[in-house]
C-alpha cells in the first residue's frame, strides 16, 4: 500500500464489495488490511432512521441515516477478511461514505478519550489519566455496543453516585437533628423494624452475616424476630423487613427507609433497588428496579428481595396463606401483601440498599414460585395454569373466554401491495389458535394498478372491509375512524409492513387485553435479521421515547430478563397493538390534531395509564416488522417539519412524564436504547404516578 493510499484510506469504491449469500448486508475488503488502528467513517441512507454497522463481527456503532458516523477500529493479525456488517436494516442500503483510514496510536487515545468523557457515565477528566489504555478500549467498545451487557461503570457508579448521595443524607440528616434540637420540635413517631430471617436458617454463618450487616443501622429501631415469632405481637408502628440469611442490608438502608415511611404517611410497602455482593465483599451485578409493576412480580419471582411491609399488612398475608393452607414464604407474602392495599401505597426508592449473597447456580424460577402464583391466582379468581421458563421468570397462561370475542384487525395502507400481501397472508397462515377476525383495511389513496387490483379482490371476501380515504396521511385519523366502525370487541392495529411468524400470538395478546386492568398490550418485533425492533417504549429516550433492546437478538434474555417476560411498560408501538374498543372509546382514541403521524400511539398509552390503567408487553406474541417500509424515514422538508411539531407537542404535554418514566429506572440510560446505566440521573423516590391531564 503506497503511503498517498494509506493516508486517504480504504474507500467504498476502490477497496469494499459487496459479499453475496450473507443473511444481512455486507462488505468485504478486496485484500486484506494491515494490522493497527483505524478510524471507521460511514454514511447510509435508507428508509429507516436507524440501523447498526458491525467491523468483523464484533466493533459495531448505531447507524442514522444521511449522518456521517465514525468509530476507532483495531485490526488484529489474524483479521485477513475484514467485513463491514449491517444488521437491522430493511432492504438495500445506499452507503455513499464507507472508510477505514489508519491512525497513529497518540491520535487513537485522543478520538477515545473525547468519546468516554462525552458518554460513558464513569469518566469524568480528573480520572483519565488514572485508567489504562486497555481499560479505555474495553470501556469505549462496550459504550457503543448494541448488545445488552453487563453494566459498565458499576464501581464508579458506587463512587460518584452512591457516596456523593451518602455524604449529602448524612449532612442533611445532621442539620435536621441539630434544628430538632435547637427548637425542641416534637420528633416524628419512631420507626420501628422487625427483621425477619428468611431462607437457611440453620445455616449459622450465613445468619450471622446478615445480623453483623445490622450493626451500622440505627441503635434501637430495630430487632431480629425469634424463628417462632408471632406477627401478631407487633403493633402498627411497626415494618417488618425481610432478609434472607447471607444477605446484607446496606448501612444507610434503615434511616433511608424510616425518612421515607415519615414522609409517606399512606405508605404500607416499600422496596429499594439491590446488587450482588461475592463472598469477599465486592459489589456487582446491580438490579435497577421500576417503580410499581404489578405484571412484572407475577412473571419474575425475583422482582425484588428488598421487601418493607407495614407489620399490620404483613399478619394480613400471613392469615390469609395460612386460611388456604400455604406456608408464608416471601414471594407469596409479597403477592399477597401488594394484593390487599392500592397501587399508589407500594413505594420503589431506587437506591441499591440490600446486598445479596453470590449463589452460584441460583434459579431465577422454580416449580414451587410458579405453584406460589398460581394459588395466588387462584384465590384472586384466576383459575388458570403457570409454568415456568428454563432460562426463569414464569408464563402465565391466560384464556381466552369460551366463545372467544370477535377481533377487528385494522390495517392502513398505500400503494405497495406486496408488502400488504406478505402481511395478510402470513396473518392466514398463522391464524390457528386465534380467535375470530373481521379485516378493516383504510386504503390512504393507492394508485398502482397492482395494488388497486388487490384491494379490489379482498374487498369481494367476506369479513373483509375496504375503507377508501384519499388525502394527506393521518393515521391518528385513519384508525379512529375504522374503530368507530369496527364490530369487535377488541382491536388489533396492524402496520401493513408487519409479518406473523407462528400461529397463536393474537390470542395471547387478546387474553391479556382482556383483563380489567390492562389497557393497551404491545408484541415483540423483529427486524427481518432477526434482531429486536421493539419490546416495549422507554419514555425520555432522545428527549421523547425509544425502543427497549433495540438490536438484541431475538433470542437473548435482555436486561432482568425482560425480553422474556410479560410486564407492564408506560407505551407500546401501535405497530402491532392489541385494546378493547370500549376502552379505546373510553380516552377518547388517537389524538389526530396534534399527533397525526408520529407519537400517537406514545400518547395514547400515557392517556391510558392516566385513566388508570396498565399497558403490557407480551413477549409471547413475535412478529416480524419491515419498519417504516412502506412510508420511510422522515426525511422530506414537510415530514421533518411535521415531526418537530408533533415531537414539541409531546413535549408540551408530557415534559415531566417524558423525563421520569415509572417503568424505567432513573438509573439507566436516556442516550442509548440499551439499558446502559447512567449516572447524571438524581435519586427521587418513585411511586406509581399520577399523569398530569392532556
Amino acid at each position: 500500500m503506497n503511503l498517498f493510499k494509506r493516508w486517504t484510506g480504504l474507500r467504498l469504491r476502490e477497496d469494499w464489495v459487496w459479499q453475496k449469500g450473507c443473511q444481512r448486508p455486507t462488505l468485504g475488503l478486496r485484500l486484506p488490511a494491515r494490522p493497527g488502528w483505524y478510524l471507521l467513517t460511514v454514511r447510509l441512507h435508507s428508509d429507516q432512521l436507524r440501523c447498526y454497522g458491525l467491523i468483523n463481527r464484533h466493533q459495531g456503532r448505531i447507524l442514522v441515516s444521511g449522518k456521517r458516523r465514525r468509530r476507532v477500529v483495531h485490526i488484529g493479525k489474524g483479521f485477513h477478511n475484514t467485513s463491514f456488517e449491517i444488521l437491522g436494516l430493511n432492504g438495500d442500503p445506499l452507503i455513499s461514505e464507507l472508510r477505514l483510514v489508519p491512525q497513529p496510536f497518540w491520535r487513537v487515545k485522543k478520538l477515545l478519550a473525547t468519546k468516554l468523557l462525552r458518554l460513558h457515565p464513569a469518566y469524568r477528566k480528573e480520572s483519565l489519566s488514572q485508567r489504562s489504555f486497555s481499560k479505555q478500549w474495553r470501556d469505549y467498545n462496550h459504550l457503543l455496543s448494541h448488545k445488552n451487557f453487563p453494566l459498565v461503570g458499576y464501581d464508579e457508579w458506587i463512587e460518584q453516585v452512591e457516596i456523593p448521595q451518602l455524604l449529602e443524607q448524612a449532612q442533611q440528616s445532621k442539620i435536621v437533628s441539630q434544628l430538632v434540637s435547637q427548637q425542641a420540635a416534637t420528633e416524628p413517631a419512631s420507626i420501628n423494624f422487625a427483621i425477619w430471617l428468611w431462607g437457611q436458617r440453620d445455616n449459622e454463618q450465613r445468619c450471622q452475616s446478615s445480623i453483623d450487616s445490622m450493626d451500622n443501622q440505627i441503635p434501637g429501631t430495630f430487632h431480629i424476630l425469634p424463628q417462632d415469632q408471632q406477627l401478631q405481637e407487633e403493633d402498627q408502628q411497626t415494618w417488618i423487613v425481610f432478609l434472607q440469611a447471607g444477605d446484607q442490608l446496606a448501612r444507610q438502608a434503615l434511616t433511608r427507609f424510616s425518612s421515607v415511611i415519615q414522609d409517606h404517611a399512606d405508605a404500607e410497602i416499600l422496596y429499594a433497588d439491590e446488587d450482588r455482593i461475592s463472598v469477599i465483599g465486592r459489589r456487582h451485578s446491580p438490579q435497577f428496579k421500576p417503580a410499581w409493576n404489578p405484571d412484572l412480580l407475577y412473571t419474575d419471582p425475583h422482582y425484588s428481595h428488598c421487601w418493607l411491609i407495614r407489620s399490620d399488612l404483613c399478619i394480613r398475608a400471613c392469615q390469609a396463606l395460612n386460611a388456604n393452607g400455604d406456608m408464608p414464604e416471601l414471594y407469596s407474602i409479597a403477592l399477597e401483601a401488594t394484593a390487599l392495599c392500592r397501587g399508589n401505597q407500594i413505594l420503589h426508592l431506587p437506591e441499591i440498599l440490600y446486598h445479596r449473597l453470590d449463589q452460584p447456580g441460583e434459579q431465577r424460577s422454580s416449580t414451587q414460585t410458579a405453584h406460589s402464583l398460581q394459588r395466588f391466582l387462584a384465590r384472586h379468581g384466576h383459575d388458570l395454569q403457570v409454568t415456568y421458563h428454563q432460562t426463569g421468570g414464569h408464563l402465565i397462561h391466560w384464556p381466552l373466554p369460551d366463545p372467544p370475542p370477535l377481533v377487528s384487525v385494522i390495517i392502513a395502507t398505500r400503494d405497495r401491495g406486496d408488502l400488504l400481501r406478505c402481511c395478510l397472508t402470513s396473518l392466514a397462515e398463522h391464524a390457528q389458535g386465534n380467535p375470530p377476525t373481521e379485516l378493516i383495511l383504510i386504503d390512504n389513496g393507492s394508485i398502482e394498478p397492482e395494488t388497486l387490483n388487490y384491494l379490489a379482490h379482498l374487498e369481494q371476501q367476506q369479513n373483509v372491509r375496504v375503507l377508501r380515504r384519499p388525502g394527506k396521511f393521518n393515521y391518528a385519523a385513519l384508525n379512529n375512524e375504522a374503530i368507530a366502525l369496527a364490530r369487535g370487541e377488541l382491536v388489533a392495529l396492524i402496520n401493513n409492513d408487519v409479518e406473523a411468524t407462528h400461529p397463536g400470538w393474537l390470542a395471547a395478546m387478546a387474553a391479556q387485553a382482556l383483563r380489567p386492568e390492562i389497557g393497551a398490550v404491545g408484541a415483540k418485533l423483529l427486524f427481518p435479521d432477526g434482531t429486536i425492533q421493539h419490546a416495549g417504549v422507554l419514555l425520555g429516550i432522545g428527549g421523547i421515547a425509544g425502543h427497549a433492546h433495540k438490536y438484541l437478538a431475538a433470542d437473548d434474555e435482555g436486561y432482568q430478563l425482560r425480553l422474556h417476560l410479560a410486564h407492564n411498560l408506560s407505551a407500546v408501538t401501535a405497530a402491532t397493538l392489541v385494546v378493547r374498543k370500549s376502552l379505546f372509546e373510553e380516552v377518547g382514541g388517537f389524538d389526530q390534531v396534534n399527533f397525526a403521524v408520529n407519537y400517537n400511539d406514545v400518547d395514547f398509552c400515557l392517556r391510558l395509564i392516566q385513566a388508570g390503567y396498565r399497558n403490557l408487553f407480551c413477549p409471547d406474541a413475535v412478529l416480524i416488522h419491515h419498519e417504516s417500509k412502506s412510508r420511510g424515514a422522515p426525511t422530506a422538508a414537510d415530514a421533518y417539519a411535521e415531526w418537530q411539531r408533533e415531537r414539541q407537542a409531546m413535549l408540551n404535554r408530557w415534559g415531566a412524564v417524558l423525563q421520569a418514566d415509572p417503568n424505567y429506572s432513573p438509573h439507566l440510560s436516556l442516550l442509548e436504547e440499551n439499558l446502559s446505566l447512567s449516572i447524571k440521573t438524581p435519586i427521587t423516590t418513585a411511586r406509581t404516578p399520577s399523569l398530569p391531564h392532556s
